[in-house]
């Protein structure tokens, strides 16, 4: 018997996923815990209806992600801050101020994603890749310089 999973189920498959099962499985088990539906008629139809526009929605996303990485890639943010003995900094450029800096250059990224395992403490200048999309990091170049 075929069914359409409406939660994940160990073993089985997850949520959204038509499976053949035993029908006894399906009449016993699954459908009375609503953890899955029969794959006849109409839930058959908005499945299919469903799987196309999540499929539209996972293409729009992409899209989306890929002008960004384009941006991303193409930024260099300069970061002017106080300058202690020996090119030391006050404080330090976190993953947080560059998602700040990209912000006010006109790309939203979540700070999560920027990719900076400890913060930036000295001059220089600095590749650091973001998480734009699964499989696209883009870097972006930042240049710590003394402010004034």
């Amino acid at each position: 018997m075929k069914v359409i999973l409406t939660a994940d189920v160990d073993k089985l498959g997850k949520s959204g996923e038509m499976k053949d099962v035993a029908e006894g499985f399906a009449r016993n088990f699954l459908i009375p815990k609503k953890v899955a539906v029969p794959a006849a008629g109409g839930a058959y139809r908005a499945w299919q209806h469903d799987i196309a526009s999540r499929e539209e929605k996972r293409q729009r996303e992409r899209e989306v992600a890929e002008i960004a990485a384009t941006r991303i890639g193409s930024t260099t943010l300069t970061m002017g801050v106080k300058v202690g003995e020996g090119g030391k900094l006050y404080g330090s450029i976190t993953a947080k101020d560059i998602a700040a800096a990209l912000a006010r250059r006109g790309i939203a990224v979540d700070r999560h994603k920027v990719e900076l395992p400890d913060p930036l403490r000295s001059l220089g200048t600095y590749k650091v890749a973001i998480k734009v999309y699964p499989g696209m990091t883009p870097e972006v170049t930042i240049v710590v310089e003394p402010k004034g």
